[in-house]
């Protein structure tokens, strides 16, 4: 293990409900109901029953190995090879999601705060100061988001009580009137953002304590993100409209600068701030310190605070060259993101699992033969 620091369960849960709050709970009102209209809050809770598929792969997965990451046991199951290109991917799959969501960042700090200001500035600052945190190591991160996490779920339950009176129930009608299609094609696309990748977290497993609560955690962060999810796509349609909060890029951000017109408070936008900063430093966070502790691993070597630096630098050049405008990402994430995500996030893990199962590996095993 090259990081020695331990999380608690609840603590990894923790950190996977806000991985999930992440850039989606700014731009998922939008893709929801660009499928679904009025239903795009179902949409959401049939994408997160996926997630929970998801996460029971995963984890059962790696329960079987509960001192090795995916990289490492991907080799042991797939053989050197298959296993190492394997264990490639799951390197790049959190750097380029790390990659996107600080383009997100960046463009929504600029877009709604800081128009004057340089872009790379913005993006170039965040990731310096998460650089500072990842090499604190996991149970850094675990503390600082068991801390931040209550002030903010505070926060969001002030702004649907505030807005609650305002809400206009006519625009949930009518129940699924466009059909079925139009669900299961939102469905596919949210179950991939971002419930499907809560795969980076078949990282963290080794550095869990009481590893064997970990599958009900996850369960739960999945099933409570979700349901908070599906608010906040619920309250953009009853405040916003389908029609409107479909066209937005920001549907969320609106919803909370609403409440200015209601007059019950002004300068909302640093709320809506607060709200997106402490989430989305979270996600990226997590995808920089997966994808450090990742590469070190799959080059074995002794300690993943070499490559943080150099990791950093690749993700601030990648969100600037591989990110496009929103309009462009927002097309990404609805067509191409779930066929992409569909290999990391079923294939190779389902794959790794039935292959473990029929040869009968089992690292508990070895490690109880080892202590004995």
């Amino acid at each position: 293990m090259l990081d020695r620091g331990k999380i608690s369960a609840g603590q990894a849960g923790f950190l996977m409900f806000t991985f999930l709050m992440g850039s989606v709970a700014v731009i998922v009102p939008s893709i929801a109901t660009s499928f679904a209209n009025q239903d795009g809050w179902l949409v959401i809770i049939l994408a997160a029953l996926i997630g929970v598929g998801v996460v029971l792969i995963f984890t059962s997965l790696g329960l079987l190995f509960p001192k090795q990451s995916i990289i490492q046991y991907s080799e042991l199951i797939l053989g050197k090879w298959l296993g190492k290109t394997v264990g490639l991917l799951y390197v790049l799959y959190p750097f380029y999601l790390g990659s996107l969501v600080t383009g997100l960042f960046r463009d929504y700090v600029t877009i709604t705060a800081l128009p004057r200001t340089p872009p790379i500035v913005v993006s170039g600052l965040l990731l310096a100061v998460i650089a500072y945190a990842v090499r604190g190591g996991i149970e850094s991160l675990g503390r600082v988001n068991e801390l931040i996490l209550p002030f903010r779920e505070l926060i969001v339950l002030l702004v649907i009580l505030m807005l609650i009176t305002d809400f206009k129930w006519n625009n949930l009608s009518p129940f699924m009137g466009e059909g079925v299609l139009p669900v299961v094609k939102g469905t596919i696309s949210t179950a991939s953002l971002p419930f499907g990748e809560t795969i980076v977290f078949a990282m963290l497993l080794p550095n869990i304590r009481n590893i064997q609560k970990v599958k009900r955690v996850y369960i739960l962060a999945v099933v409570f993100g979700g349901l908070l999810l599906s608010i906040s796509v619920l309250t953009s349609i009853l405040v916003l409209g389908p029609e409107v909060a479909s066209r937005l890029n920001f549907p969320t951000h609106e919803v909370i600068k609403y409440i200015e017109k209601l007059g019950f408070m002004t300068d909302m936008d640093i709320l809506g701030m607060l709200l997106w900063i402490s989430s989305g430093f979270m996600k990226i966070a997590v995808c920089y310190y997966c994808t450090a502790v990742g590469l070190a691993q799959w080059c074995r070597l002794s300690d993943y605070r070499s490559v943080v630096i150099p990791i950093g630098i690749l993700i601030y050049i990648f969100s600037i060259v591989a990110y496009g405008s929103i309009v462009e990402d927002a097309v990404f994430a609805k067509a191409i993101w779930p066929f992409f995500s569909i290999p990391f996030v079923l294939l190779f893990p389902l794959l790794m699992l039935i292959i473990a199962k029929i040869r009968g590996l089992d690292g508990r095993e070895r490690e109880s033969a080892g202590e004995g």
